[in-house]
């Protein structure tokens, strides 16, 4: 099978740079059955500002237009800050169920992460709800999964079960005691259980960040990690780990061979991925790939680049220097035909932190 990149366009860029600084992060999309296309994205005055706020669009044209964004939720009463990040799944139903997280802000220039200690700002998990299109949310409701800040920076997935799953990692950057968590809801997102453990590497040292869940049928379930070696602080290949239960249990993580940080699948048929990873050391790129399954093993049959260039490398003389450094990310994949897909990631255009959207042939 082979990955032709037809075209590009934005999804959101800062309409007034001059005036006033807009940054956009973290999307995620959905498609509904007419094909209108929701992108979720988060906006604030900067990467990790403490105004980052969450934010919808719409597209009726495929993609090559888009809506102002609207934020999600109204300004909190009392003044609070928190910085938000959600991803949105569309559940079979019609509802839309919006998770994530947002870091508990004291002020606006306390930064996330403590540069000297690699101590983290609270984080809370969230969950939201709509019945209309994601015109109108509910208001984000906290809950917790044995008391751990769970980094769920992906979208959950909706079994045919009906069961809603999740991937994260409970979230910190102390050197040792990092796993991946499967969490479950039954009762479309209202309330979330631990359902099992993905990964553990022997020492605890390997962290797998940035999880991402897809649904390969007949109870069997894929996640892909960006896997982070914390105690030498360098990375690893990006691994799956697969399920043949419902998400109950896994097989140990297969490594890919390929060296990637954040990344997204999606499925092609039962022994066959379509992946998006970002390369953030040299060469650097973001390049989606079609994985065949086999035998324990995970091989590439084809792949394309959907853009290159060493402006966009990451820093990586640790975690903290990593995670400051970044210039795009996030990327996921949504199959909008029986041909044609949509990736999408944030990445520096112009000095703006922009959500960027790419048109594939799957030949």
């Amino acid at each position: 099978m082979r990955i032709v990149l037809k075209d590009s366009f934005t999804i959101y860029e800062n309409p007034a740079p001059l005036l006033v600084s807009r940054q956009a992060v973290f999307p995620g999309l959905v498609r509904f059955d007419d094909g209108e296309l929701l992108a979720m994205f988060s906006i604030g005055q900067a990467f990790d500002a403490a105004d980052m706020r969450a934010h919808t669009s719409r597209s009726t044209d495929g993609g090559r237009s888009w809506s102002p964004p609207e934020p999600m939720f109204r300004d909190r009463p009392d003044g609070s800050l928190e910085s938000e990040s959600f991803k949105p799944v569309l559940l079979p139903d019609g509802t839309l169920v919006a998770t994530g997280y947002v870091f508990v802000r004291p002020d606006m220039v306390t930064p996330i992460v403590n540069p000297e200690t690699f101590e983290l700002l609270p984080l809370r998990n969230k969950v939201s709800v709509s019945r209309d299109r994601g015109r109108t949310w509910s208001e984000p409701l906290a809950f917790s999964v044995e008391g751990q800040p769970l980094e769920l920076s992906g979208p959950a997935i909706a079994l045919a079960s009906g069961r809603v799953l999740a991937a994260a990692a409970p979230f910190h950057l102390g050197t040792d005691n990092h796993e991946g968590w499967i969490i479950a809801s039954d009762d479309a997102g209202q309330s979330w259980r631990r359902l099992s453990v993905f990964f553990r590497s022997e020492q605890g040292n390997v962290a797998p960040w940035e999880c991402r869940l897809c649904d390969l049928g007949d109870d069997r379930v894929a996640v892909l990690f960006w896997a982070y070696d914390v105690q030498q602080q360098r990375n690893l290949d990006n691994h799956i780990a697969m399920s043949s239960d419902g998400g109950q249990s896994f097989a140990p993580a297969i490594a890919t061979g390929i060296r990637g940080q954040a990344s997204n699948l999606m499925p092609l048929g039962p022994d066959r991925l379509l992946t998006i990873h970002c390369h953030r050391e040299d060469p650097v790129s973001l390049t989606v790939r079609v994985l065949q399954l086999r035998d324990g093993s995970a091989a590439v049959e084809s792949a394309c680049a959907l853009f290159t260039g060493t402006a966009l490398a990451s820093r990586t003389e640790d975690i903290a220097q990593q995670f400051g450094s970044l210039k795009f990310g996030q990327p996921s994949l949504l199959r909008v035909s029986d041909s044609d897909v949509i990736a999408a990631c944030w990445q520096v255009e112009n000095c703006q932190h922009v959500i960027k959207g790419y048109t594939l042939r799957l030949d």
